[in-house]
Formats: C-alpha cells, structure tokens, sequence
C-alpha cells in the first residue's frame, strides 16, 4: 500500500501529464468529414394531386358525417310532419309568435313570486339585504 502512495508522490504535480498533438483541433473538423461516408442526395419525390387533397376530403367526410349524426339524433320519430308546420307556421302553437319557444305558460305575477321563492331558499335574499344594510 505504501508504494502505491510513494508513486503518486513521485508525480511531478507542476506538469499536465496530459497531452495533445499539435495542430489537433484545427485539422479535427477535417478529418472527421473526411471518414464519414458520402451520402447520396436522394430527388424529391413528387406529390400526386390525391396526397394533396386527401386531408380536405377528410375533414368534408367528417363534417358531413357530424352533419348527419346530430340530424338523426335530434329527428323524433313520427312528429316530422309536426315540426315542419311549426317552423313554417309558429302561430299555430299558441296563436302568438312571441309564445312559440315556449310551452308553460304562467303570468307576471307567478313569475315573480317564483323568483322571490328561490331567492329566500337559497339564502340570496338575507345575503343581498345583509351586504347592502352594512355597507
């Protein structure tokens, strides 16, 4: 154990044992290039009509079948008929154009009575008052 450690003593600390030859580093780009093989630059190939109208093909595709999906999911069966009277008619609903959205019909008065109801249930009422009386 002990000549290994008089060895690393007899090293000579000042000197670099390391070394490189000359001019190393600016030939290295050279010869690096030079064992590397040639590579033979392939043409392009050319691109066919198709490959270039393919992705819009397929997006018309897509669209039409989401198209075709949502018709047939909001289609009720037996009330086609039904549905094109009432679009082309709306007074035949209810008799008023303004009433055609809607089926329920309740006055002002039950309207509002039902606002002020959900409001006290769900504590929006007292909330409200509360922010307001304090501030």
């Amino acid at each position: 154990m002990e000549t290994k450690i008089n060895k690393l003593k007899e090293i000579d600390k000042t000197e670099n044992p390391f070394k490189v030859p000359e001019n190393y580093f600016a030939q290295f780009n050279e010869e690096i290039m030079n064992r590397l093989p040639e590579k033979e630059i392939a043409a392009p190939e050319p691109v066919s009509l198709w490959d270039r109208a393919k992705p819009w093909v397929y997006l018309a595709a897509m669209f039409l079948g989401l198209y075709i999906t949502i018709h047939f999911l909001m289609k009720t069966p037996g009330n086609d008929n039904l549905a094109e009277n009432q679009v082309a008619n709306p007074q035949t609903l209810s008799g008023a154009p303004g009433n055609y959205w809607s089926t329920v019909q309740i006055t002002e008065e039950e309207f509002y009575q039902y606002l002020e109801e959900q409001l006290i249930e769900d504590s929006y009422f007292d909330y409200m008052y509360h922010q307001y009386y304090l501030n």
